[in-house]
């Protein structure tokens, strides 16, 4: 959501943003229960919430009816939470379910996020058998004492357990999450990260710099005094020995976190980048249909109940004005090295970056963290390490 949009309800209904002729072709589903909520995540995760999965799945799948018509999905991704925490036999209900209701036979990418320690050979058979083709595995380090420090309740064994039986399963791919400049950890320690993450040869590899956001316990510790604040100076040094050695590994950094081999780039996440359509069903889920955003109530408990009583699940919608549409354009696109094109987004939004920002753009290029190509804009490698601060001097 950007500054400039307001939370007022739009005049339609949002399945009314979706022509018949033009179905949405990117689908998120959220699954937001957790074995432990961890200390650093502000996603919409519950933990102790077990006994609610049933409903709250028989919820997803009476949401997924409501929007079938509207659907043909490209990609699907299935996220947390951590969607592989319930019991096998729910997860069979909610993929049989989702086949029984979705048009899949367009689908390209079918993703679906895991921690380590949460799967089983049953689970992934169930996946494999959905049609589900690439696992997103929630790693974040290969040091046990990081693992304790970070909350996470799996070992390094578990993840690359986790691997061996994405690979015996016949998983086609996955993808590693790695989190750089956690507490206590020094460049050597972030080296042996990511030397066992490639000795397991993923094809995709998010490698994020830990984050502080609010709400989390993180945060409140660091407020507290309780825990270092983050060092800008010591995160660079940990993002540019990953990007370092991911790309003399074969890995592409084709977005500011994110590495991928030749091709295996995840294209579900290209599509948010990209500013694409997409539906986001489930608790908290977010959505973006033909210039209308929407996001559902965060309480799974809430969730459930408006599907039960026919209620529409949403928290609120708006339809940004254009301004806000040609930030959205900026803040996604410019984490791409491919960047954005500014003819693109004048012919979307009506607003002319080139122009309202010529001064802004020629003094970003002199210092060298943008590049020009005709209308395209893209962040060179030093602009990556401030794309916040080059983000705002741009956004309208």
């Amino acid at each position: 959501m950007t500054a400039s949009a307001t939370k007022r309800p739009a005049p339609e209904d949002a399945r009314e943003a979706v022509p018949a002729d033009a179905p949405v072709a990117h689908l998120y589903v959220h699954l937001p229960f957790c074995a432990r909520k961890c200390p650093y995540c502000d996603f919409n995760s519950h933990a102790g919430r077990d006994d609610e999965q049933p409903a709250y799945i028989e919820a997803l799948l009476e949401e997924a009816r409501r929007w079938a018509p509207h659907l043909r999905p490209r990609t699907i991704f299935i996220g947390g939470g951590t969607p592989t925490h319930g019991d096998a036999a729910q997860l069979e209900t909610l993929f049989q379910g989702l086949a029984d209701t979705i048009d899949l036979d367009a689908l390209d990418e079918y993703t679906v996020e895991a921690n380590p320690g949460s799967l089983d050979r049953r689970k992934i058979r169930i996946l494999t058998e959905a049609g589900v083709n690439r696992m997103s595995v929630g790693v974040q380090s290969f040091d046990d004492a990081r693992l304790e420090a970070l909350g996470r309740i799996h070992t390094a064994a578990d993840a690359v357990r986790s691997v061996e039986l994405l690979r015996e399963g016949g998983m086609p791919r996955y993808s590693l999450d790695l989190m750089l400049a956690v507490p206590g950890q020094d460049p050597a320690g972030q080296s042996r990260d990511l030397e066992r993450a490639l000795d397991l040869a993923p094809e995709h590899i998010s490698a994020y710099v830990l984050t502080f956001e609010e709400g989390t316990a993180f945060t409140r510790l660091m407020r507290e005094g309780r825990m270092a604040a983050p060092d800008a100076e010591r995160e660079l040094e940990h993002l540019h020995m990953t990007c370092e050695r991911l790309a003399a590994a074969g890995y592409g950094r084709y977005e500011i976190s994110n590495f991928a081999q030749p091709g295996a780039e995840s294209l579900h996440n290209l599509a948010y980048w990209r500013n694409a359509d997409w539906v986001g069903l489930g608790a908290g889920a977010h959505s973006h249909v033909r210039g209308l955003r929407w996001k559902n109530r965060d309480d799974p408990g809430g969730y459930t109940q408006a599907i039960g009583t026919g209620v529409a699940p949403e928290a609120w919608r708006e339809r940004p004005d254009p301004d806000a549409r040609t930030n959205e354009f900026l803040l996604m696109g410019l984490r791409l090295a491919e960047g954005v094109d500014l003819d693109a987004i004048r012919a979307q939004t009506g607003c002319d970056v080139s122009t309202r920002r010529a001064r802004e753009l020629q003094m970003l290029e002199g210092e060298g963290l943008l590049r020009r190509a005709a209308a395209r804009i893209a962040l060179t490698t030093r602009g990556f390490d401030v794309a916040n601060q080059v983000i705002r001097t741009l956004s309208l």
